[in-house]
């Protein structure tokens, strides 16, 4: 006999359970070895279980899902095989020179932005320049999120956010297999998104604590600042609207217009998406740093509906594969290397524990990633 992962139509009356089946919230729905009865094929159509493991004959060719522990036996050679990442990345050269060009392009941003807000004119070649090193930056570094996660934010975090979006937003852009001109003018948009936020009150933008509702109805003025300065150039479209409609929501519920669905451009709703995503895993003056795990299951629980679903599945899928073979600190403070992404389940991987063993986090609903080492 063999184990295989079998899609729910396939399964029949009389097979035997190789895995325990659980439901979403993790209460225990068939035991491993079980007889699958009537009764039990309905409950599992009850509960939305796509599929489940059942032994079948050696011989068996009929249509299956691999197993995927299987899978992992083939897969972990050559993670195994893999040169162990430093327990402590940020002294690696190649981590230092990321951040010393990090850095330097982080002065330019605030250059630009101040010259921009100052002036009241953008200069569309030195923009584009730097459009241009970001853009270099970004595809020449295969561990970027890794080091984006250790950067530490300067005081003015505008300035940081503002290269991070432009980065991730073109990222993003070409996971959509978005044309190449529309990645540049998205990384241009995240470079811009927050470009209001130099003529709001400073103390107030960098406040250590939480707004009150004063402050935050201030706040929000940046999306309606930041589009008077760029609504009479000659910047894009897409663009000029990305300024003005990052902070709007899908369900109508956002800021400055409560646009929804169709309403929103593009831009905006992939630039609200990294917008989000870099804010939660960058240092801030009032929180800290989020793994990028914690992040994913935040997005996975709180933001269908909200934000652009088709567009949120890949980011959240391809996010969480660029962290596959990096060591973690579990819950338990037990420490372990992410080693498989589940498809549409991205903050529940399967890692391998420091002992060697594998444990899937879709079977433990208690244990969740809580820090990277």
């Amino acid at each position: 006999m063999k184990r295989a992962l079998l899609n729910i139509l396939k399964i029949r009356e009389g097979m035997i359970v190789a895995k325990d089946v659980y439901s979403n919230d993790g209460t225990l729905l068939i035991p491993q070895h079980a007889q699958l009865t009537p009764n039990l094929i309905i409950k599992l159509s009850v509960y939305n279980i796509p599929q489940i493991s059942v032994f079948v004959a050696d011989d068996y060719t009929g249509p299956i899902i691999e197993d995927i522990y299987e899978k992992f036996d083939r897969e972990i050679s050559l993670i195994d095989g893999q040169q162990e990442k430093e327990s402590a990345i940020t002294s690696s050269p190649a981590f230092k020179e990321f951040s010393t060009l990090y850095s330097q392009q982080v002065s330019k941003v605030e250059v630009q932005l101040n010259e921009i807000v100052h002036t009241g004119h953008i200069d569309v070649g030195p923009i584009y320049d730097l459009i241009t090193d970001i853009l270099a930056n970004t595809a020449s570094n295969d561990h970027l999120f890794s080091f984006m996660c250790r950067m530490k934010s300067s005081d003015d975090v505008t300035y940081n956010h503002s290269m991070n979006v432009s980065m991730l937003a073109s990222i993003l852009g070409k996971w959509l297999d978005l044309p190449k001109h529309t990645t540049t003018e998205l990384a241009l948009a995240g470079l811009l998104h927050d470009i209001g936020k130099v003529r709001v009150n400073q103390l107030i933008l960098n406040k250590n604590g939480p707004l009150t509702e004063e402050e935050f109805a201030h706040i929000k003025q940046h999306t309606t600042l930041g589009y008077e300065v760029v609504a009479d150039t000659a910047l894009p479209i897409g663009v000029k609207h990305a300024i003005l409609m990052h902070h709007e929501k899908m369900n109508g519920g956002g800021y400055p217009l409560g646009l929804s669905w169709n309403r929103i451009h593009d831009y905006a709703k992939i630039i609200s998406i990294v917008d989000i995503y870099d804010a939660m895993t960058a240092e801030r003056p009032y929180h800290r740093r989020y793994h990028p795990f914690h992040v994913i299951q935040m997005f996975e629980e709180e933001c269908y509906g909200i934000l652009d679903t088709e567009m949120l599945d890949i980011f959240l899928e391809h996010i969480a594969h660029n962290f596959v073979g990096d060591p973690i600190l579990l819950n338990d403070d037990s420490k372990a290397k992410i080693i498989f992404i589940h498809h549409r389940n991205a903050s529940r991987p399967i890692v391998q524990l420091d002992s060697g063993k594998i444990i899937d986090l879709l079977d433990l609903p208690s244990l969740k990633v809580k820090d990277f080492l």
